[in-house]
């Protein structure tokens, strides 16, 4: 290792440094002033002496307290009001509850001898009663009359006057402080009025109706009947026998074929067409496209969604689908997109009507027995 200009330099001054430190040149300093003071010892007993010597001496007795002066207590006054209450009476001795003496036996009734009934040698068949028929009850038949109104009219008193307005009858009092005079007001009455017109049909007939008797005891037997005396009687001359009616026609083989036709006819005629209810509203029909629209689903990729489809198909009056759906019309496409097109169409419309069918209104049913839907990508419409 070399010694540099500066390494000396600092080797030395560092030296110096530690020299200087621990020498203390320069740290010298002249101690501060002080004072003292002269202090005695003294023992315990001296300083109780000195303590006692300053400290005032309490008196032995403490001064007496002023007494207070005695306060004057009222003697109770009782008051004239206060009256003790009288003891209660005893409570009177109950009387002695005479017995009731017991009630005498009643006299034994008669009995009456038995009679044996006599007994029926035949076998006992017990009668067999027929069940009522429920609907041969009576029922409230309305009373004939000439007028029908919506309300019925109970019939008027016999003294009073057929009129619209029912009025009471008013017969003039004399008041005995004003003589006042009334006028003597006539009873009146409605005639009597029937909601429906009683035809003969429902005339009562008087009949009274049967109720199911219960079964009897056997009837006692009937005693033979006495052998009369034949008597003679001349014989009668015999009626002369009726002419006999003539035998009708013979049919031809024309009038068999014609009943025959009419029969047939009767059999295949086809039942009336229902009335025609109102039309189907827009909310109605929301709701139906709403319900085959929720089933329906086309891929947006395939040729098959760029097809307008229109189908018909019939329904009964549950809403379940009769027959199967036809294609009535299609836009775009080729031929196998037309055919897929379909095919989800007649899925969606069998799928969506469930087991109960779809959800339509009963007295519309002419509105929607015949059903024509076009399914088109950008909105379906239904007609």
């Amino acid at each position: 290792m070399q010694w540099t200009p500066g390494s000396t330099v600092s080797a030395v001054g560092h030296t110096a440094l530690l020299i200087w430190l621990i020498g203390g040149w320069g740290f010298q300093a002249d101690p501060m002033p002080f004072e003292v003071s002269d202090v005695s010892i003294v023992t315990s007993e001296e300083y109780a002496a000195i303590v006692s010597a300053t400290t005032p001496n309490p008196s032995d007795v403490a001064p007496d307290a002023p007494v207070a002066p005695p306060v004057e207590q009222t003697p109770d006054t009782p008051s004239p009001d206060e009256v003790p209450p009288p003891p209660p009476p005893p409570p009177p001795p109950e009387p002695p509850v005479a017995e009731a003496p017991p009630p005498p036996a009643p006299d034994a009734l008669p009995v009456p001898p038995e009679t044996q009934a006599p007994v029926a040698t035949g076998p006992v068949q017990d009668e067999v009663v027929a069940a009522p028929n429920l609907n041969d009850a009576p029922r409230a038949i309305p009373r004939p009359s000439t007028r029908v109104m919506a309300q019925p009219v109970a019939p008027p008193p016999p003294d009073a006057t057929p009129d619209e307005v029912v009025r009471q009858q008013v017969a003039p009092e004399a008041a005995p402080d004003a003589p006042v005079v009334e006028e003597a007001q006539e009873e009146t009455a409605p005639e009597e009025a029937v909601t429906e017109i009683v035809t003969e049909a429902e005339t009562p007939t008087g009949r009274v109706t049967e109720a199911p008797r219960p079964p009897q005891r056997p009837n006692r037997p009937t005693p033979a009947p006495e052998v009369e005396p034949e008597v003679e009687v001349a014989a009668e001359t015999p009626a002369p026998a009726p002419e006999p009616e003539p035998d009708p026609a013979p049919q031809t083989d024309e009038d068999a074929i014609a009943a025959a036709l009419a029969a047939a006819a009767a059999v295949s005629a086809p039942e009336p067409d229902l009335a025609p209810g109102p039309p189907m509203t827009g909310a109605e029909q929301e709701g139906f496209r709403v319900a085959v629209n929720a089933c329906w689903n086309v891929d947006p990729g395939s040729q098959a969604a760029m097809v307008t489809m229109t189908v018909a198909f019939d329904l009964d009056q549950s809403g379940r689908v009769t027959g199967d759906v036809r294609q009535v019309g299609a836009m775009g496409g080729d031929a196998s997109a037309t055919e897929i097109a379909f095919q989800a169409a007649r899925r969606a419309i069998l799928r969506c009507q469930g087991q109960d069918g779809y959800d339509l209104p009963a007295e519309k049913y002419d509105q929607w027995r015949e059903v024509e839907i076009t399914f088109d990508p950008s909105g379906m419409r239904l007609r």
